[in-house]
């Protein structure tokens, strides 16, 4: 039987239908299923962490080949479908992954199809995760493509910014709205996040707050929406010292130079 008409099934079985709160658009295309588990490339060594499991059908595919699967889901409808999950090295656990400390587990990668509500705040947590080292995620197009865009497109953002310091950035596919279940409004790309090697002692928050302060009022110089966040006077100590032209704007700013504003601010805050 053919996974669209077996997802469809499933829903009327269980009624677990899909909800617009949670974003749920299931992927019902088989090949899609075989490309992602592919990108993967699960190791009988290794335990991944997957983010909204839904009806488990990558979750399988990639159980096969892994150690263990640490399924993390926050609809609770589907706790009686799962009873029915035979796979022994699937653990689930009921919990909006957004309050889920990931490194509490063995996992160093993660995967996941990804609601677009939760999407920046999920790829925030990763990036601050000390064990993730890499993820393969499912994102609306639009999505991916802004984490992918380079400096001085309209696409680029404090969230490209903020993954470009801690991950090598991969695209690996797209496909198109036909290929879920209820069929979304735009098509959704696969991406790979793969760890760099960073300093143990970087400041993530902080990090993360210049990158956020510098692109809160997108149109005004750097030196202003960096002074929203931080005091004014140590904001053009920092672009002097990273000898950046104040009238500049963030988006045309690169991660080297993102990095030298972050290596002054540190010692202030």
């Amino acid at each position: 039987m053919e996974l669209s008409k077996r997802v469809k099934l499933l829903i009327k079985k269980y009624r677990i239908f899909p909800s617009k709160t949670m974003g749920q658009n299931f992927l019902i295309k088989e090949s899609a299923l075989y490309f992602i588990r592919n990108s993967i490339l699960p190791e009988k060594s290794k335990t991944y962490i997957e983010v909204g499991p839904g009806f488990m059908f990558l979750t399988k595919l990639v159980a096969k080949e892994a150690k263990k699967i640490i399924a993390i889901e926050k609809d609770r409808r589907f706790a009686e479908y799962y009873k029915e999950i035979q796979n022994t090295n699937i653990e689930v656990v009921f919990e909006d992954a957004l309050k889920v400390n990931f490194d509490a587990f063995e996992a160093e990668e993660l995967f996941g199809n990804i609601p677009y509500s939760i999407t920046t705040n999920l790829i925030v947590k990763i990036t601050k995760s000390k064990r993730i080292k890499r993820s393969i995620l499912l994102l609306q197009k639009e999505f991916a493509q802004r984490l992918l865009s380079p400096p001085g497109t309209k696409e680029y953002g404090a969230i490209t910014v903020f993954v470009d310091f801690f991950f090598k950035k991969r695209f690996l596919k797209t496909f198109p709205p036909h290929f879920f279940y209820p069929k979304p409004k735009v098509s959704s790309s696969l991406i790979e996040l793969r760890q760099k090697t960073v300093k143990e002692s970087i400041d993530r928050d902080l990090l993360f707050e210049v990158v956020r302060a510098a692109f809160s009022k997108r149109r005004k110089q750097i030196v202003n929406s960096l002074s929203s966040a931080f005091e004014k006077e140590t904001v053009i100590k920092a672009l002097k010292e990273a000898k950046i032209d104040f009238s500049r704007r963030a988006e045309t700013l690169n991660l080297e130079d993102f990095e030298r504003i972050y290596n002054f601010l540190k010692n202030y805050y």
